[in-house]
């Protein structure tokens, strides 16, 4: 019989409160790299999926006769919206959840992820009220001026980049997890900005590559947010000691 118990890796929410996390991101990007040599595969998996949506999506509104996405109706646009965060959220949470795994020394298959994320009620539910409280929020700070609204855009994207982690891996009700994640970036915005920064600047590059640059950019990136989360949150996984064998220890998320 295995005995079972729990440990929390990483930091913790008390801590990055307190602003005692401290976040090196050269040393968090080398391991980042370092992880991302035998667990690419997973992540991959992920962005084909969600690139055959788009492709999917693309087809679909070229059989409809819209070339131009300026042409799609309102109505028309926010279905597809709504369709898109339905169909690409749970593939998204798989990623974010895979680099919290890899960050802990896990390496699960992404189809296993997927299948019990797959229906979440609550997942939907925060992708939703994320989507709506950056629409909210920019076209708020627009009416002021295109370049604020543009700036809240990318505030509330980076504020509340943890909120999906948070709810995946600690089931966190949605509300909390907007709310946690937008608490400790406030503490590290700096880092945390520079982070989303450089990758956003690498996936512009990396279309000079003909998307081949890619296989290695965002599995690197998924992984480094997993090491940010472990870092600024903890990461609670089970510790499973078989009787036939206590030195042998597993880890689980």
């Amino acid at each position: 019989m295995d005995q079972q118990q729990f440990k929390i890796q990483g930091g913790s929410l008390e801590k990055s409160l307190k602003g005692e996390t401290q976040l090196d991101l050269k040393t968090i990007a080398t391991e980042a790299w370092s992880l991302s040599r035998n667990t690419k595969t997973a992540v991959l998996h992920g962005v084909l999926l969600l690139f055959f949506i788009a492709i999917v999506f693309a087809w679909g509104l070229s059989k409809l006769g819209f070339s131009d996405v300026n042409t799609i109706p309102p109505n028309m646009m926010l279905t597809l919206k709504l369709a898109g965060i339905i169909l690409s959220t749970p593939i998204i949470a798989t990623m974010f959840l895979l680099g919290i795994s890899h960050s802990v020394g896990i390496k699960p298959k992404f189809s296993t992820i997927l299948k019990n994320l797959i229906g979440s009620v609550l997942l939907i539910l925060l992708a939703l009220l994320l989507a709506a409280l950056a629409d909210v929020s920019s076209l708020l700070g627009s009416q002021i001026s295109v370049v604020l609204g543009v700036a809240v855009l990318f505030y509330v994207n980076l504020a509340t980049g943890f909120a999906i982690m948070l709810l995946v891996e600690k089931k966190l009700a949605p509300s909390q997890c907007v709310l946690q994640s937008m608490q400790v970036f406030h503490k590290y915005w700096l880092p945390i900005s520079i982070y989303y920064i450089l990758y956003y600047l690498c996936l512009f590059l990396g279309m000079f590559s003909l998307g081949f640059a890619y296989i290695w950019i965002i599995p690197f990136f998924i992984n480094m947010k997993g090491i940010l989360y472990r870092e600024l949150f903890g990461v609670k996984v089970r510790i499973v000691k078989v009787q036939s064998n206590p030195d042998e220890t597993v880890f689980h998320a």
